[in-house]
């Protein structure tokens, strides 16, 4: 009984510690699975017209059914280099940079080792253009 006194004070900082490292790896996958979402949207556009409209489906989709799950609120911010001009030549490679501000509550006050200030995910993703596409 004592053993279970003592050791409790100890436990449930550290589940508390333990459960914000794993929303935060979870935002860090979720990051990259949308950056990989976004580069495949885009190297498989039907021209380069249209590629715009494709990535913002993809980043409204996964903003309302994933990120908001998580308390993310902001829209993340999505950046494309392409290595050659235009950028859906075949054999072109596309990366997708995103950019989420994890703005979601943290714990604080007692448990100061926790940081409680928005944390920024940063995740990339290349794609490359398929190398039998038509130039048309």
């Amino acid at each position: 009984m004592e053993f279970v006194v003592l050791a409790l004070p100890l436990f449930i900082p550290m589940a508390l510690y333990l459960t914000v490292v794993n929303v935060q790896t979870q935002v860090a996958f979720d990051a990259h699975n949308l950056a990989r979402q976004i580069a495949r949207a885009y190297v498989t556009s039907p021209a380069e017209n249209l590629t715009s409209s494709r990535m913002t489906v993809v980043i409204d989709a996964f903003t309302e059914n994933i990120l908001k799950k998580h308390g993310i609120s902001s829209k993340p911010e999505v950046r494309i280099i392409c290595s050659k001009t235009p950028c859906l030549t075949p054999g072109a490679e596309v990366e997708a940079i995103v950019n989420i501000l994890d703005d979601s509550m943290k714990p604080s006050g007692y448990l100061r080792f926790l940081n409680s200030s928005p944390t920024r995910v940063i995740a990339q993703d290349t794609q490359v253009v398929d190398a039998w596409r038509g130039t048309s």
